[in-house]
């Protein structure tokens, strides 16, 4: 269930105190986390609207950090959210703010045990980067949310080349979903790659289109060497993109919904610490 904080747009710089009970998921196990948001849910004591939002001295680990999305202005067919959770934090209530509520909004993911980030249309300075902020009574961590403006056009053409249905024995114009869907041919054993922002959210829009096209993991992005070697994913894995595409290929993978994967990490890997990267 998620819980809505109501007018964002108008409302810059209030923040949305999340207090979680339990233990922090992050990889969506359950829906046992209680969450509220204070400015709606007055569930909890500590659910409580604070003009405290500064981080002098970051300690806390936010998933991703920097993050990324992207937004179509005027079109409300398609949305972008972001999943965020703070690494290692349990127990604690958090207290999160952007530091432009009117280019995203912020509400408790009962998924994850973090929140959900949904970008807007109505940025009062598009192109900005945000500021996302999470507090506890002792410790504070920031990051840094890109946000690319793109057109209906770009979405369309980025679902054409995910979704076109031409098989990987056609060679580099293969269709992504022919191998990543939950449709494809389950003996390539990647069906289970998911690619929403759950798990693609800390790629830059560059790093996503190196990924498709070059197979290319950018260092410090996480790579499950279990399912095929990186040198051998990267033999295979350069998939013909036309400029046009390149851009649509982003925007649609923005688009997706967060779910989480069943096969490897979600979060860039912060969920499966005992494998290794690339």
């Amino acid at each position: 269930m998620r819980f809505s904080t109501g007018d964002s747009a108008s409302s810059a710089g209030t923040d949305v105190v999340v207090s979680v009970k339990g233990r922090r998921s992050l990889s969506r196990p359950s829906l046992a986390v209680t969450m509220c948001a204070a400015l709606t849910v007055g569930c909890a004591s500590k659910a409580t609207t604070t003009t405290t939002s500064t981080c002098a001295d970051p300690t806390l680990k936010l998933v991703f950090s920097p993050m990324y999305s992207a937004v179509i202005p005027g079109d409300d067919t398609h949305s972008f959210q972001l999943p965020v959770v703070v690494e290692g934090v349990s127990g604690s209530a958090l207290t999160w703010r952007a530091s432009d509520l009117s280019a995203v909004s912020i509400t408790p993911d009962s998924l994850t045990g973090g929140v959900l980030l949904t970008m807007l249309g109505t940025a009062k300075s598009p192109g900005t980067p945000v500021t996302i902020t999470a507090n506890t009574s002792t410790a504070c961590g920031t990051a840094t949310l890109d946000i690319t403006s793109a057109t209906t056009d770009d979405w369309t053409t980025g679902e054409a080349r995910y979704n076109d249905r031409v098989s990987v024995e056609a060679g580099t114009r293969a269709a992504c979903s022919d191998c990543h869907a939950p449709h494809a041919d389950a003996g390539r054993g990647f069906n289970d790659i998911a690619h929403t922002p759950e798990q693609t959210g800390g790629f830059s829009d560059q790093q996503l289109v190196n990924i498709v096209q070059n197979g290319v993991v950018p260092d410090g992005g996480y790579f499950d060497k279990t399912i095929v070697s990186y040198s051998q994913w990267q033999a295979f894995h350069q998939w013909n993109l036309t400029s046009s595409e390149q851009v649509g290929i982003v925007v649609y993978l923005r688009s997706l919904v967060p779910t989480a994967q069943m096969g490897t990490a979600n979060f860039g890997g912060v969920d499966a610490a005992s494998k290794s990267g690339h």
